[in-house]
């Protein structure tokens, strides 16, 4: 595990995975690299995270209008009635409601708002999340991000990537003591990912966060927590 005792550091790790404690999955890249690359695709994930691991998510698209509306048997189709049948298949997630509005008049914003009952249920490839207890009331937080991609393309690819950044946002169940992101607010933490800069590489980015919490348990969250370590 690094060293987080210096607050604020504000420098996204590269290429380090840490200890492998607990993994806890989040969707914040459900398609693939190609689709990617032709839709000029920004990713904004959202998360409000209570101490047993429920909680509160919102991702949002920004796509092409032509990506929105492509046939459904070019597998490449990104709308919301698609990222709310991915999220309510999840085991615990409850979809509250779905949208879509025009950005621009070339692109679209997609989005899906949910309820989770535990974040470890939603998976995907490119990115995970780690939540470790450090013992005295404090916890750690990793976010591991994973962008694959073609070094020969990266001149082409920038070009078409050009101011656009995908952003992770979290509030936490208590006060932020340290991170490597921008804190928005005591207990929250925005990690921005600009597309320009990573596009065309293999990257391996690491998001990190130490925050305080409430070490008094009641006897339900007692009972979760040894349901949890049986399974």
């Amino acid at each position: 595990m690094n060293d987080m005792s210096k607050p604020n550091q504000n420098k996204l790790e590269i290429g380090r995975t840490g200890r492998k404690p607990h993994y806890l999955f989040l969707a914040i890249t459900m398609i693939s690299l190609i689709a990617l690359v032709n839709s000029c695709i920004e990713i904004h994930a959202k998360f409000k995270l209570n101490a047993d691991g429920s909680g509160y998510g919102r991702i949002d698209y920004v796509i092409a209008k032509g990506i929105y509306s492509a046939p459904d048997e070019e597998k490449l189709a990104i709308n919301e009635d698609k990222l709310a049948e991915i999220i309510a298949k999840k085991e615990g997630f409850k979809v509250i409601r779905t949208g879509s509005a025009y950005e621009n008049e070339n692109m679209m914003r997609v989005w899906a708002e949910f309820e989770f009952k535990d974040i470890s249920k939603l998976s995907d490839a490119f990115s995970k999340y780690t939540v470790e207890d450090l013992g005295n009331g404090k916890k750690e937080f990793r976010g591991h991000y994973r962008i694959r991609g073609e070094l020969h393309q990266r001149e082409v690819l920038k070009s078409m990537f050009k101011d656009l950044n995908s952003t992770i946002e979290v509030e936490f169940p208590g006060k932020v003591i340290s991170t490597n992101g921008k804190t928005v607010s005591s207990r929250k933490v925005l990690w921005i990912i600009p597309a320009e800069e990573y596009v065309g590489r293999d990257v391996d980015l690491v998001f990190v966060a130490q925050f305080e919490y409430n070490k008094k348990e009641g006897i339900l969250e007692k009972i979760k927590r040894k349901i949890k370590n049986v399974f």
